[in-house]
């Protein structure tokens, strides 16, 4: 008898989202009004902290080690969430699916590069949102 294999969703589509909720962005601008260089920090952390994590996410997909995808692809959802980034959050949590239910990661092989294209139309879109 052959072991039942779990089903996963590829990724979704993320063509109907915005790349960044406006909502969020305003929200973290004005939680330190005293302070708006706040979320200029916040977004070049967002930048440096993206392009280490989708390396993180390439190399930990060619050597197929799950865990550690599991744990870059959850780091960047919660900065996902933190940001505001819609899409690339949606992304992710697709991600993160398919790690837990022991899916196969050759269904990720093409996030890295969706994540480099998600990263910057949010950081380009963003910009607005600097002072």
């Amino acid at each position: 008898v052959g072991a039942t294999k779990i089903l996963v969703m590829p990724l979704p589509d993320i063509s109907n989202l915005a790349p960044l909720d406006d909502e969020r962005l305003r929200e973290l601008k004005e939680q330190t009004p005293q302070d708006s260089s706040l979320f200029n920090r916040l977004y070049a952390l967002f930048e440096i902290e993206g392009a280490t994590l989708i390396k993180d996410i390439v190399e930990s997909l060619a050597v197929g080690d799950r865990s550690a995808v599991h744990e870059a692809v959850h780091k960047v959802k919660g900065s996902a969430a933190a940001m505001g980034a819609s899409r690339i959050y949606a992304l992710v949590s697709a991600s993160i699916d398919i790690c837990r239910a022991d899916g196969d990661l050759g269904q990720l092989s093409g996030l890295p590069s969706i994540l480099e294209i998600e990263y910057a139309s949010y950081l380009k879109d963003a910009k607005r949102f600097l002072d």
